[in-house]
């Protein structure tokens, strides 16, 4: 059975999706996976909630399943081509007989999902951002056709309802005209790691990018109300979260729709309030909106009270202000550095991350030299670098003066090789320091059996599935734990820590058995002398 069919997780960690629990009768089998960024994950996990809801039982590491759920990023081109590969991937295993049914969901049927439903005929449902609230109906629906299940009859009908008249004939194609996006996530099923979970407090987007087709896709920006994050928060602290990410096209955007105005700092207080969680990052932030309340609130507190994580993730995309007056980024150098500045001074031990684009079109040697001074001056702990890539829809690729693919490359590995050593010198500095690590997952042996002596765990630094990890070797190790360790080496970018803890310092076996043979050693030769001492005793007397 192709990996498909097998929970898909993000790069560096293996999420371990919790089992359904079966409804009255046999109920029809899922497997999802899901591809692109952590909103995505967040979307299917509320597909998950909402299919087991209607009566599916996700499996993990299936050979056969009734339905894969393929949940598509659309961002870029890569991302369009990499979901097609698996879409061309789960047809085959349809082919076979192994999965019944297939549903293909996310941003690229957005996107391209016209063109995709006459290129993939053998898929059976194609579901946009707008219709993901209906894909218990539409997935039982699937199913009407195998008949005896008066249910499944009853969903397919209800499905085909929201279609517009002109779609029903297709009766596989589901976007609604409304385009109005599903916040409801109280029926939500993690497929995380039990003690960290994404909370995405807003979808859709204003900013309107030229290089960008979120909005197109997404739609407008639309923010989460206040109550209903602090519900769901706390079913995930009850759930046993102890680190909560923050998610959004654009976190300090929320609120802008809800008070007349951008209001995280709002959030983030009422979120702070409640002591729920060790740990509460912030991801996708732009420099705009950071008022001082929202700045003072990002700063380490003691064991035991929350933390807005001192880490601000920020793309900021370029430096260039003629760059950025055509992305559309609506900040220019000079009020992005002076924000730089005020966080670096008023946030102890800041840790940033951000992304840039090289090769956007107009962008001269002149103007890449600027950036490359930019990195080298604020020297990011983390960063993302990524060639510009022309979007169909987006303003950007019709500009002129495109940059030349091979210059773009050029561009794209000196400033990446920068940024790696930045970051690799940040890394070495922490050599020595004793800093709380998550434990994530236990690390796998070369026969892909868990070794309970090392984990994969991440600092404060280290956002999940992005940034670099760090391997703890020790004894007593449980994944979900957040420990006191030091840091003892640099893997390249990649941290290596024993715990503090001696409890949970970990003796490789080899060491163990010299350990050992070296005090039976002492042993015995205290015993000999404390014989010799007793003949001499005697013979004294």
């Amino acid at each position: 059975m192709i990996a498909l069919v097998k929970t898909i997780y993000h790069v560096r960690r293996r999420h371990v999706a919790q089992e359904i629990q079966q409804a009255e009768g046999k109920p029809r089998t899922l497997s999802i996976a899901s591809l692109g960024c952590p909103k995505n994950l967040v979307d299917a996990e509320s597909m998950a909630g909402r299919l087991q809801s209607a009566g599916f039982q996700l499996l993990k590491d299936a050979e056969d399943v009734d339905l894969l759920l393929l949940n598509t990023c659309g961002f870029l081109r890569s991302a369009r081509e990499e979901a097609e590969k698996y879409i061309r991937e789960a047809l085959v295993a349809k082919r076979s007989g192994s999965i019944k049914r297939l549903i293909v969901s996310g941003c690229a049927v957005a996107s391209d999902g016209e063109e995709l439903a006459k290129r993939y005929p053998d898929v059976d449902a194609w579901i946009s951002p707008y219709d993901e609230g209906f894909i218990g109906e539409i997935a039982k629906g699937l199913f009407a056709e195998d008949g005896g299940d008066n249910s499944a009859q009853e969903a397919q009908s209800s499905a085909l309802k929201i279609l517009a008249p002109e779609e029903a004939a297709a009766a596989r194609f589901f976007y609604h005209p409304t385009r109005s996006l599903v916040l409801d996530d109280t029926k939500r099923l993690s497929l995380t790691s039990p003690h960290v979970a994404y909370l995405k407090i807003a979808d859709g987007c204003d900013r309107f990018c030229t290089y960008c087709t979120i909005p197109n896709i997404r739609g407008r920006y639309v923010s989460k109300p206040l109550s209903t994050i602090l519900d769901e928060a706390s079913r995930l602290a009850d759930a046993g979260v102890r680190e909560l990410v923050l998610i959004a096209q654009e976190t300090t955007f929320w609120g802008s729709d809800l008070f007349g105005k951008p209001d995280l700092a709002r959030l983030l207080e009422a979120l702070k309030s409640r002591n729920q969680f060790d740990w509460i990052r912030v991801l996708y932030s732009y420099p705009l909106f950071w008022d001082q309340d929202l700045v003072s609130l990002f700063k380490m507190e003691e064991p035991g009270t929350t933390s807005i994580l001192p880490y601000v993730d920020m793309p900021l995309q370029h430096c260039n202000d003629a760059l950025l007056k055509k992305m559309n980024r609506r900040a220019d150098k000079a009020q992005t550095e002076e924000l730089l500045s005020r966080l670096r001074e008023e946030i102890p031990d800041l840790v940033m991350r951000t992304s840039f684009i090289v090769g956007f079109p107009g962008e001269t040697d002149e103007a890449f030299q600027e950036l490359l001074a930019f990195a080298e001056k604020y020297r990011f702990e983390r960063a993302g670098v990524f060639e510009f890539s022309p979007e169909p829809g987006a303003p950007a690729s019709k500009y002129p003066d495109q940059v030349d693919a091979d210059v773009k490359r050029l561009r794209y590995e000196r400033l990446y090789a920068k940024q790696e050593r930045i970051s690799h010198q940040y890394a070495r500095k922490l050599v020595g320091q004793t800093m709380d690590v998550m434990l994530d997952a236990y690390a796998l042996a070369d026969n892909g059996e868990p070794m309970s002596h090392v984990c994969l765990g991440r600092t404060r630094a280290d956002a999940p599935d992005v940034d670099p990890i760090v391997y703890v070797t020790g004894r007593n190790l449980q994944p979900g734990d957040i420990i006191p360790c030091e840091i003892v080496e640099v893997s390249s970018l990649d941290l290596v820590a024993v715990p503090v803890d001696p409890d949970k310092i970990y003796v490789p076996k080899d060491e163990r058995r010299k350990a050992h043979e070296r005090r039976e050693m002492r042993e015995e030769g205290g015993s000999k002398k404390k014989r010799a001492k007793k003949r001499q005793g005697r013979a004294d007397n």
